[in-house]
């Protein structure tokens, strides 16, 4: 993970900054490179038209639109909250912050053709149908990066994802985990997730493990398996899958 894209890090929360106060600047500059070209235009074309006059008026009404939003834009981050199954990511433009419990959330990817720089990016839908209702989340890598990392970390019952911006964090985790009897993950995974030191992974083996194969197609499964005293705690795992 880029720690320069992170606001604030830790076992509960991880809270990332938003790239949308760089959007004023792009469409603001296209609006005013716009009016640039129309305003030479008008001053030296003989022929000027009706289209003319909606083009330089569409871009002194982007220009505005795009300075006033950059002087009022709301606060804006994504909130992982990992201790209440919780993510907080903003809403269009001026609407307000949206928080939605993670298991319930939908994720697709979308991006630009082959080998453009944006293919293949990782988006929460938000749940209104209006126009923006995708949201990037992104905590520094490609899709299946962010996917297995937020995956993970979102997984309370898991220890810490792997990194060393975690290490001052992790004993407070896995002892938070024992005292609770060691429930079982909440999410499927294809990741082995050990626990950081031997002796807390053999400790944790006695109470779940995962158990992930391959078989001669490549294809990769996944099952847990609990003790029956696990299972008397907390019940059998049944498994919850972010849509």
């Amino acid at each position: 993970m880029k720690k320069k894209i992170l606001f604030f890090l830790n076992n509960s929360y991880i809270v990332s900054k938003d790239p949308q106060h760089i959007f004023p600047f792009i469409f603001g500059g296209i609006g005013l490179l716009f009016f640039i070209f129309e305003l030479f235009d008008w001053i030296y074309k003989e022929n000027w038209d009706y289209l003319d006059t909606i083009l330089l008026l569409t871009s002194i009404g982007l220009v505005i639109f795009f300075a006033i939003y950059y002087f009022t834009i709301p606060l804006k981050q994504v909130i992982y909250n990992r201790y209440d199954g919780l993510i907080t990511f903003p809403g269009f433009l001026w609407n307000n912050a949206i928080t939605m419990k993670f298991k319930s959330i939908r994720m697709l990817h979308a991006g630009g053709a082959l080998g453009s720089p944006t293919a293949d990016m990782l988006y929460v839908k938000r749940p209104d149908k209006l126009i923006g209702s995708k949201y990037m989340l992104h905590v520094g890598g490609n899709l299946d990066t962010n996917l297995s990392f937020i995956v993970w970390y979102m997984d309370k019952n898991r220890p810490l994802p792997n990194g060393d911006a975690f290490d001052d964090y992790r004993k407070k985790e896995y002892k938070r985990r024992k005292e609770e009897g060691f429930p079982p993950p909440l999410f499927r995974t294809f990741i082995p997730t050990d626990e950081f030191k031997l002796k807390w992974r053999i400790e944790r083996d006695k109470h779940w493990k995962d158990i992930i194969s391959t078989n001669k197609n490549g294809d990769v499964s996944h099952q847990l398996w609990q003790s029956a005293e696990n299972i008397a705690l907390h019940g059998e795992w049944k498994e919850v899958v972010p849509q």
